[in-house]
């Protein structure tokens, strides 16, 4: 992780739309907003979380969660977002990381957000990094998405869930050598650049992957790691 990022609440209503402005960058959208100035301002002021990541003054990435009860009281994260010319610099485990201490500190015992499945860096950086555990499946989970990064897709989700335990997430490591009997989910290097070139292409890496993960969940399967070859791997247990 970059020694120059810092990490800070946007709580004031300039400091709201440094926020707004890196998620609708994200997920840019003819027209409209990824969430309304009022609402979030509203969200805020009622105990949610939203910080940025600033790099020389620049908010380059930011994360929103807010208090949810299904399965019990915990924190879900709806976004996290780093601008496209600042990946891979450690900044979305950054985010990550204040969140979880942001959750343990507010007495939040475990943290939930859905991520695309298809998309091999956020499954490494949950499934590896941060040690995610993988709770559930949600085929076509948003809907239709009219943002510009999902649109023509299907929305399929998992749904990961982290304890807030100890004073930072517990990561794992690759697993180069897959146990014969574990199920292995593969996906591609980049769903992104084959969603923008042959979306019939990404569609049947979609349907594929949605099968493959519904039946191995239905049979008992729990996400153990993720593999050197881009797989989830998969123990049976039942």
């Amino acid at each position: 992780m970059s020694s120059n990022i810092s990490i800070r609440p946007l709580s004031s209503l300039p400091d709201q739309d440094l926020g707004r402005m890196i998620f609708d960058k994200t997920w840019a959208m003819d027209a409209g907003t990824e969430i309304t100035p009022n609402l979030l301002q509203a969200m805020i002021h009622s105990g949610a979380y939203l910080s940025g990541a600033f790099i020389d003054s620049n908010c380059v990435g930011a994360a929103f969660a807010f208090p949810a009860t299904t399965g019990g009281l915990h924190l879900h994260s709806h976004m996290t977002a780093v601008l496209d010319s600042f990946r891979d610099k450690g900044i979305g485990y950054a985010l990550k990381v204040d969140q979880y201490k942001w959750a343990k500190k507010n007495n939040y015992k475990e943290i939930t957000w859905t991520f695309d499945p298809l998309v091999a860096r956020n499954a490494k950086l949950n499934i590896l990094k941060l040690g995610v555990d993988i709770s559930a499946y949600y085929p076509n989970f948003y809907g239709d998405m009219p943002d510009e990064l999902n649109a023509g897709d299907e929305s399929d989700r998992v749904m990961a869930s982290l304890k807030v335990l100890g004073d930072a997430p517990t990561s794992r490591s690759v697993i180069s050598t897959p146990d014969k009997s574990a199920v292995l989910i593969a996906i591609p290097d980049d769903i992104v650049a084959i969603r923008g070139k042959d979306l019939a292409e990404n569609l049947r890496w979609r349907r594929s992957v949605r099968d493959e993960f519904v039946s191995a969940l239905a049979r008992g399967g729990k996400v153990i790691g993720f593999s050197a070859n881009n797989e989830y791997v998969v123990r049976i247990l039942k």
